[in-house]
């Protein structure tokens, strides 16, 4: 095993970090898959699995997140302002939950086809 030194502003470092928490992975383990991977996307897996359609979901999916997090944001200033919640506050966190479950799914589906594990 080696060791490497990176120096990261604290910008950068939270931005690594969160997108390790994110891959549900250590910061260690999440540079080391990163630095590690292939800089030209494999066009598929082992079983055949194409990554473009899979980007292309992802992309429509982000939308989704994107509208979702809008509607919620509205739902939760109007909580701010008024002191009750918002009919929808609830409907929109459940859709954005599910959504977001989408993502993590998506991303891990194309990071398994990149690397080859499943």
């Amino acid at each position: 095993m080696h060791r490497v030194t990176v120096r990261l502003s604290a910008a950068e470092m939270a931005a690594v970090e969160a997108n390790a928490a994110a891959a549900r992975m250590v910061t260690s383990a999440y540079l080391a898959e990163a630095g590690s991977a292939p800089l030209v996307p494999a066009p598929a897996d082992p079983d055949g699995v194409e990554v473009g359609p899979l980007l292309v979901e992802l992309m429509g999916t982000h939308r989704q997140v994107r509208g979702a997090a809008h509607n919620l944001n509205q739902a939760v200033a109007r909580l701010h302002s008024t002191g009750e919640p918002a009919g929808d506050l609830a409907a929109t966190a459940a859709y954005l939950t599910r959504v977001a479950a989408r993502v993590d799914e998506l991303v891990t589906a194309i990071a398994a086809a990149q690397t080859g594990r499943r």
